[in-house]
């Protein structure tokens, strides 16, 4: 099987770059912590907070790009789902990134069938579907379930035809079982897959962002933040042998051995967390 090697810096960009300031420094190391000897793809951006998303500078967007233009790294645009309230800004926040689209950035990765519309109309590149869409149960706990290999639950008659409709080039999953088949896999789709770590939940309400706020004001959902998260990361101890993190607003488990079945070509996707949180 073919990998392609590529790095998710989404949720994390903006704390690795505060506090380095070099990204050659930052996707050297995230490099090593995932074994690979380059990277041929950068994922930037975010899946689960719009907030996160709309506090992404034009400055850091600025750097990270002219790192991976240097490097010949190839970059996908990740845009999460936006509240009402913020798709207009989260609009904007997007066409910062139009100066690199086409070039830098030759493919977006959409999270929700309305910005999938609103992308194939305004932009015509390349999508992807992302990890938000796949609804594959997640949770290792339930042992019986998690140990055996599944086929993705996407792959359906609507999904064949939404792919006639859409330029959709790519489909995102997460480690959720022991193994995956992709034998039902639409002729012509990349796979991509994100490791070591599994999303397992995720939601609207941010602990991180209300740590700061009057009680009157925590955990309201979608609440505005200073990017608590930038320096906040929780990891839980449930009695297992895995890692379990809490980045923003989403729950991660740790899976490692994860095998692929009926595929030819693997867009491995690694999240380095261990750069912000230690080993």
């Amino acid at each position: 099987m073919r990998q392609i090697n590529c790095l998710n810096l989404c949720e994390l960009i903006q704390g690795l770059y505060e506090t380095e300031s070099s990204f050659e420094k930052i996707i050297k190391e995230a490099n090593t912590l995932a074994g690979f000897e380059i990277c041929e793809r950068l994922y930037i951006g975010s899946y689960f907070c719009g907030q996160y998303f709309l506090h992404l500078s034009k400055k850091l967007i600025e750097s990270c790009m002219a790192v991976c233009k240097e490097k010949g790294m190839k970059v996908t645009l990740v845009i999460p789902t936006f509240t009402e309230r913020n798709l207009e800004y989260g609009k904007r926040q997007i066409s910062l990134f139009e100066g690199f689209f086409y070039d830098c950035i030759d493919e977006i990765t959409v999270n929700d069938y309305g910005m999938l519309d609103y992308i194939a109309r305004k932009y015509k590149m390349p999508i992807n579907i992302g990890r938000l869409m796949m609804k594959d149960y997640r949770d290792p706990r339930y042992e019986a379930y998690f140990n055996q290999t599944i086929k993705p639950k996407v792959f359906t008659s609507y999904f064949s035809k939404l792919i006639k409709e859409y330029p959709i080039k790519g489909v995102e999953f997460d480690p959720t079982h022991i193994g995956i088949n992709f034998v039902q896999k639409p002729e012509g789709l990349e796979v991509g897959l994100h490791t070591p770590y599994c999303y397992m939940t995720t939601g609207q309400i941010c602990q991180f962002a209300s740590t700061n706020k009057d009680i009157k004001d925590k955990f309201r959902p979608n609440s505005p933040c200073q990017g608590e998260c930038r320096s906040n990361k929780m990891q839980y101890n449930i009695g297992d042998s895995r890692k379990w993190f809490k980045v923003g607003r989403t729950i991660y488990f740790e899976n490692r051995n994860c095998h692929i079945e009926e595929l030819e070509r693997l867009r491995l996707i690694y999240f380095p967390i261990e750069l912000e949180v230690g080993k």
